[in-house]
């Protein structure tokens, strides 16, 4: 821009704050739309704006999102000085309101002085300037000499570029500030690459801490296994092994990571072979020198992308022989073991934050630490199994067998065998040597009964003894058998009616309802709708391929309406149905959710739909207070409650046109 360019834009300016109207073919419309902005937050042009307290930077350290943000703004900020710092030009940056969280340079830079940390140089605090406005339009912006608003700003020029976080939001603005009689065309461009530069770093940083995450959640799921796993590569050492491969061969995971597979299998291991012909094998007898009883082994080649060999893996059991445990595992591998002790899910995947499914969540947290039994309450479809496998999953007995049965499956004539086995001769078709019942099963860890309101009530009379003795006698046995098990039950039935129904026992009931959880119907948590949906949603989307899903407003408003008396279950069933209508545009529509009204009474949907979307509500809220300011943005935002510069966000948000 020309000295004779600055002094015209100067008079612009003068004219605008005089109150005498305003030439937009002469200034740029988003500086144009800035100072009207600062107009109506009655923003003083002519005033000394002091800074606001360190202390509020210190708060924001705490937030680990904006320590990482400054870490890897860092390096950038230096490379970015080194370019600018010889002419006495600043690099700041701030954060996603405008506050300075660091800054390099600036002595003497201009007559305004260095920007100092904790200093609010959003519009509302500084009119006009590259860092304010830069968060309202969310661009890279470049402001010189009287473009600013402020009088105390006008001898700046300042570049300033959006950082946005790798899921979308603006997290902060890296911008560079010096004599505006230094202007350099290259300025902007250098400090939007530089912008983007650290967007990159974040990038790698969130797609870092997602595999690292996934690693250790794949090590669990791995290490939760009964059966041993052993992986090799091409040369035949060891790259993994999990805890129950590890006890079969009696020999500390972590140490023999890299060894031969021979040392611990011989040298006539199968899976050398493998590495060699590339043909698996299934169920076949190594016989193992060192420890004198056979395994039994699985195993296959493992691929990379590209389809070329990394390895073999195999999964190997030891059915012939009780392991010892040793000190660092509660593992126990028995002889053919019918059940795996894997759970799907832990407390993080249960989705909410409503005041119900937190309270919810607390007693899980309360009742993983207990050995006491717990009843879980909640209509079909809530997610019972979930808070059992949770409760589960997050206690000592975690690394030990879950066993789920529902008792309002099983046959009435099969349920007993079923949980308390049987001996051989016991019935007509018995198996040869017996079988254990899920209680045998479960020694050691979990036993999850669902559904128990339908359990018989000559069952129930068993059940509770074993509840008391810790003890189970098969059908057609003498001999009771000491057990350690840890008891979850869960119905979706009124306990109380049933016990003066006559159709559950009273001393079993209390002997289950020592921790009670109770999971709130869908109906009840609506407010947790918008964070299922998206969670239920990106779930599915990928189990069907498409990547592509995003959820209308009418398909939300149409959810928030009926009273699901399915619950997730039917949630899940709706989104799912929905993801396989959609056309190639992805828009999931209130059309395409096929809801089974006809299986709710009218007055419950009524009842429903007196609920409306706060993004609606807030609209008609904002427009009601500028009707009753007559139009006064100050005088509306106190109306609200909110600051002006939230008010022209909420404006912005909702479309909502001030003249």
């Amino acid at each position: 821009m020309t000295d004779k360019q600055i002094q015209e834009m100067r008079k612009v300016w003068e004219r605008f704050v005089a109150d005498q109207g305003l030439d937009s073919q002469k200034v740029r419309q988003l500086v144009s739309s800035s100072w009207r902005r600062c107009h109506q937050l009655q923003v003083d042009p002519h005033g000394i704006h002091q800074s606001r307290a360190i202390q509020r930077v210190e708060q924001n350290l705490h937030f680990e999102h904006l320590k990482c943000l400054i870490k890897v703004a860092q390096p950038v900020m230096e490379n970015l000085h080194s370019f600018v710092g010889e002419t006495g030009f600043q690099v700041v940056l701030a954060d996603s309101v405008g506050t300075i969280v660091s800054q390099l340079g600036g002595q003497g830079a201009s007559e305004v002085g260095p920007i100092r940390l904790g200093e609010d140089w959003s519009e509302e605090m500084r009119g006009t300037n590259a860092i304010g406005t830069c968060l309202v339009e969310q661009k890279p912006i470049q402001l010189l000499a009287f473009e600013h608003y402020c009088e105390t700003n006008q001898s700046l020029v300042c570049s300033a570029a959006p950082i946005f976080e790798p899921d979308g939001p603006l997290i902060g603005v890296l911008n560079v500030s010096g004599d505006c009689h230094l202007d350099s065309l290259h300025t902007l461009a250098m400090v939007a690459a530089g912008a983007k530069a650290i967007e990159n770093q974040l990038r790698l940083i969130h797609t870092r801490n997602k595999l690292q995450a996934a690693y250790k959640y794949s090590t669990t799921i791995i290490n939760s296994m009964w059966e041993g796993l052993v992986s090799i590569d091409i040369h035949g050492k060891i790259t993994k092994i999990n805890e129950a491969a590890a006890q079969i061969f009696d020999v500390d995971a972590d140490s023999v990571m890299g060894w031969h597979i021979s040392n611990l299998v011989g040298p006539d291991a199968p899976i050398l072979d493998l590495l060699k012909t590339g043909v698996g094998y299934e169920e076949q007898e190594v016989f193992l020198k060192s420890k004198g009883f056979s395994i039994f082994s699985s195993a296959c080649l493992q691929y990379d992308d590209a389809g070329k060999s990394v390895g073999a893996i195999a999964v190997i059991r030891a059915p012939a022989v009780e392991l010892k445990t040793k000190p660092k595992s509660k593992l126990k591998l028995k002889p053919h073991h019918p059940v795996t002790a894997t759970t799907r899910y832990t407390l993080d995947t249960i989705i909410g934050e409503s005041d119900a499914i937190n309270e919810a969540k607390r007693r899980v947290e309360i009742a993983a630490q207990s050995p006491s039994t717990v009843l879980i309450l909640g209509e079909s479809g809530t997610g019972k199994e979930m808070f059992a496998q949770s409760i589960h999953s997050s206690g000592k007995h975690r690394e030990q067998v879950f066993i789920a049965i529902n008792c309002a499956a099983i046959p009435e004539n099969l349920i007993e065998s079923e949980l308390f086995g049987y001996e051989e001769g016991a019935f007509t078709g018995a198996k040869k040597g017996g079988k254990p019942g899920n209680l045998e099963e479960a020694d050691g860890g979990t036993l999850f009964l669902d559904e128990i309101g339908d359990m018989p009530l000559h069952v129930q009379v068993k059940l509770l003894r074993v509840l008391q003795e810790r003890k189970v006698k098969r059908v057609g046995s003498s001999t009771e058998i000491p057990i350690d098990i840890r008891v979850i039950a869960a119905t979706h039935k009124n306990l109380a009616k049933e016990i003066e129904a006559g159709r559950f026992r009273a001393d079993l009931y209390f002997r289950l309802n020592v921790l009670c959880i109770t999971i709130p119907a869908l109906r009840d948590r609506l407010q947790d709708l918008p964070l299922l949906i998206k969670s239920l949603s990106g779930r599915l989307a990928e189990k069907l391929g498409r990547d592509d899903i995003t959820v209308a407003e009418s398909f939300m408003r149409a959810c928030c309406v009926y009273p699901w008396p399915g619950n997730i279950r039917e949630l899940e069933n709706v989104l799912e149905r929905a993801i396989n209508l959609v056309g190639p545009e992805g828009l999931l529509t209130a059309e395409l959710m096929e809801l089974h009204t006809e299986l709710v009474g009218d007055a419950e949907m009524k009842r429903h739909s007196k609920v409306r979307p706060l993004k609606e509500t807030e609209r008609e809220m904002i427009e009601l207070a500028l009707d009753e300011a007559d139009g006064n943005v100050s005088r509306a935002a106190m109306l609200l409650g909110i600051s002006r510069n939230t008010i022209y966000r909420k404006f912005k948000e909702h479309q909502i046109d001030v003249k």
